[in-house]
């Protein structure tokens, strides 16, 4: 009687850490996403002709680093050293992609879609309250902006790599957390695009959609074109680097795991020893 009595009591309080572990983590990740929600990176344009540039200019700059009879040499061997550098042309870049799909690496199922999702409803009542996370401000009907799609294709992300990478750790896991997470968020916010242009065809006539139409190509290029190589490369990136994020979330949010890889002790023992230790 003693002993079930004292099982209950330990599963109780597992469930207990547990669950703070998984709120924590979760609160954390939410705030990552604040975080990358307001901070912008000055990256060149992905365009190949413009990283062509970009890519020039700052092997010309490196070499006008060196002594000057070793610039000699390297211009010598190489003319496109001696090029003119032509101008380069950098654009905003917010990194929240690569960190919902760093959220679904660390926390997996089903802690990052909900902090995910967390993010996305404090986006929408937080103008509410005085915080603004969108780039056009929030509110309960920004989903009538032709970006929102990304946004919810953000808890799409975090799901897909929470799913890819459940337990063990392989490298093609990896590489395909990070590279579908990205492609799901792309995917859904195109389809979000695709559906409004459909829905404006469909309600405002064919002479509002045509004059829609150019705005349209316009945030496919600066919403994908122009993003996704820089999210793809974060992503992996981020998901290599993270391991010992997901070790430390492991702790946190199966404790009891964590204890047994320590102590390599039967359940029964460690009983016996609370029971001891109340006595």
């Amino acid at each position: 009687m003693q002993s079930g009595s004292s099982n209950q009591n330990y599963w109780r309080n597992l469930k207990r850490k547990s669950g703070f572990g998984q709120l924590v983590m979760v609160l954390l990740s939410l705030e990552l996403l604040l975080f990358g929600s307001f901070l912008s990176l000055p990256l060149p344009t992905a365009t190949g002709h413009n990283l062509e540039n970009f890519t020039h200019a700052t092997v010309v700059r490196f070499v006008d680093t060196l002594p000057s009879n070793l610039q000699t040499q390297l211009r010598g061997r190489l003319p496109v050293l001696s090029a003119p550098v032509q101008p380069v042309r950098y654009s905003s870049y917010v990194p929240i992609v690569p960190l919902a799909v760093l959220a679904g690496y660390v926390l997996g199922m089903p802690l990052a879609p909900v902090a995910a999702i967390c993010w996305l409803v404090l986006g929408l009542v937080g103008p509410l309250t005085g915080i603004y996370l969108f780039a056009s401000g929030g509110g309960m009907d920004y989903w009538r902006e032709p970006g929102f799609g990304y946004l919810v294709g953000l808890v799409g992300a975090s799901w897909f790599a929470g799913r890819m990478v459940p337990q063990e750790r392989k490298s093609w896991r990896q590489i395909v957390a990070g590279v579908g997470g990205v492609l799901v968020t792309h995917l859904v916010g195109l389809g979000w695009l695709m559906g409004g242009s459909i829905a404006i065809l469909l309600t405002e006539g064919d002479s509002v959609y045509y004059k829609w139409q150019p705005f349209l190509g316009e945030q496919i290029r600066n919403l994908t074109w122009y993003q996704l190589p820089y999210d793809l490369l974060f992503a992996v990136l981020l998901i290599a680097l993270a391991f010992p994020l997901r070790w430390l979330t492991g702790i946190l949010t199966a404790p009891d795991i964590a204890s047994r890889q320590r102590a390599r002790q039967p359940l029964e023992n460690q009983l016996e020893l609370l029971s001891e230790t109340a006595v």
